[in-house]
């Protein structure tokens, strides 16, 4: 018998939901379809139905997280006008968001996996709403004449998300909170500003 669309969607979610808190407290690895079934309540054929594996439930998760992080951008994006203050904004956000438990099981998850092309691609489909978010502000500031550069959007955007994307391993040198978000200001400051004092 077939399901009606919206119950299948809501139990969809609410798998996702239930596994999300249980990658954030285990991590990737260590937490198995059935610490799923048994958190969530939802049969194992109901899980399997929605998910094939526990890859692909993953993988939606943080998808459904990072569609969450673009909505929540996007909000306090427009609270600012200039593309400079928006990367300060961009910053101070990405670096709350690199504490959060789920961001730090996507470390783990690419770590710990033998990547294969798909699952490349996977990855690279889930990380370019972010990615169009610096390339955005960075294109934005261009057009505006914020940024004067003879650098092309895409090489500026790409330094930009890997500086800050790497940034995250500061977290484990023992960076305290307070010191860690002044660190990505100074991030950004590097970018537009450069190395050289004049």
């Amino acid at each position: 018998m077939a399901r009606p669309v919206g119950q299948g969607i809501q139990t969809k979610k609410l798998i996702s939901n239930k596994a999300k808190v249980l990658f954030e407290q285990k991590g990737y690895a260590a937490t198995s379809m059935e610490d799923i079934r048994s958190f969530s309540q939802i049969s194992k054929g109901s899980i399997y139905y929605h998910f094939k594996s526990k890859e692909e439930l993953f993988l939606y998760t943080v998808e459904q997280a990072s569609n969450e992080w673009r909505r929540k951008w996007e909000e306090q994006a427009n609270n600012v006008s200039t593309a400079k203050e928006k990367l300060y904004l961009l910053g101070r956000y990405y670096a709350s968001d690199m504490q959060s438990p789920l961001s730090k099981t996507v470390s783990e998850y690419i770590g710990s996996e033998n990547l294969d092309n798909v699952m490349i691609e996977n990855i690279s489909q889930l990380i370019q709403p972010e990615y169009n978010v610096f390339l955005q502000i960075i294109e934005e500031g261009m057009r505006t004449k914020e940024f004067k550069t003879s650098k092309t959007a895409e090489d500026l955007a790409y330094i930009l998300y890997s500086m800050l994307t790497g940034m995250s391993i500061t977290q484990f040198l023992g960076y305290e909170e307070e010191k860690f978000y002044k660190l990505y200001d100074t991030a950004i400051n590097l970018l537009l500003y450069g190395i050289i004092e004049r």
